[in-house]
């Protein structure tokens, strides 16, 4: 087992979620040459962890239209084919699997019912037996190294030494928060499923800040004019924009972080900050923070965890309690005292 390659592409949050395996995988295979294949923007959050040997970008989606693509594909595939011992698909897609087939070698990969996409099952030389899909996606990630003799389930993260920037200490510095006082509100998520409206943010805003300074979070471009107004009309501070290293050194400092189902909550659950994820869509037993003072927030619904990225109704975020978030966040603050 010289040489292996990782495939997790996408997206930042399941890229977080992929890093206690590739800790079991480096523990047990310490002098194997371990590469990660994985688009730009999760290149940039890899370099924030130790134990990689190659971060390698992986563009097929920048690339326009369909000659462009299969030249790009082709160019690639002839680097990297049979650079490989074994190939690790934790992506579970189509596009992810036929990647791992190109570069030939041996190509492990989940059964047709844990895949993203079942068909992705057909190009794995070997495939995980199935796997509890109502469990914690770390777990099954873990799951797919069973195939080489890995049973444990220990999560950790070989994340760096953080160091904040000049300008965020500056900011930090300006604004003389406590340490470990100041409430992280990430306002953004992938999915517009996954977003409380900005009236709800609203009311969530006037419940804290005569307790707790607040910083509001965003992303993009998208996100931070709704969290531009949010700040304005609720009087609390607008995080400046945040490279991954400043980004983990900031929630790693916060008192909690309170997100839906995306990076921030992931990235606070690594860090072991506490945090409140609003679950709309997605399932907070297997997408939500394992850190034991963290907690959920969700609807039962009849049709809830569809994992549906639009919704005419979106009757799950629109029916929690904004009391309930509250009562969530001064419990939290009490039991670290």
């Amino acid at each position: 087992m010289k040489s292996i390659a990782i495939i997790r592409l996408s997206s930042l949050g399941d890229i977080v979620h992929t890093l206690p395996a590739f800790q079991l995988l480096r523990r047990h295979f310490p002098d194997a040459r371990i590469t990660w294949i994985v688009e730009a923007a999760g290149a940039a959050l890899l370099e924030n962890f130790s134990g990689i040997d190659e971060i390698v970008v992986f563009n097929l989606k920048s690339r326009q239209g369909l000659f462009a693509k299969t030249i790009y594909l082709f160019r690639f595939v002839r680097r990297w084919r049979r650079q490989f011992n074994l190939v690790l698909d934790f992506q579970g897609l189509i596009k992810s699997a036929l990647l791992a087939f190109l570069l030939a070698g041996r190509r492990f990969g989940f059964c047709a019912k844990n895949a993203r996409e079942s068909m992705a099952a057909w190009f794995y030389s070997r495939r995980a037996v199935y796997f509890p899909e109502e469990r914690h996606v770390i777990f099954k990630n873990i799951h797919l190294l069973s195939m080489l003799g890995i049973h444990e389930t220990t999560v950790a993260y070989p994340l760096k030494k953080i160091a904040a920037s000049q300008p965020l200490r500056k900011l930090l510095s300006e604004l003389h928060w406590p340490a470990r006082r100041y409430i992280i509100l990430n306002v953004g998520g992938g999915w517009p499923t996954k977003v409380l409206s900005p009236a709800q943010w609203l009311e969530v805003i006037a419940g804290l800040k005569a307790d707790y300074p607040l910083v509001l979070l965003w992303g993009n471009k998208r996100e931070k004019a709704m969290a531009a107004a949010l700040a304005s009309q609720g009087g609390v501070t607008l995080a400046p924009f945040m490279d991954f290293s400043d980004l983990i050194f900031f929630i790693d400092q916060a008192l909690l972080v309170m997100s839906g189902d995306t990076l921030a909550l992931h990235l606070a659950d690594m860090t072991q900050t506490p945090a409140v994820g609003i679950f709309g869509p997605s399932s907070p037993q297997r997408n939500g923070p394992l850190f034991s003072r963290s907690r959920t927030i969700f609807q039962q619904l009849p049709c809830s965890f569809c994992y549906r990225r639009k919704c005419d109704t979106m009757i799950c975020l629109k029916n929690i309690l904004i009391a309930d978030i509250i009562t969530a966040v001064r419990e939290i603050d009490e039991s670290s005292d």
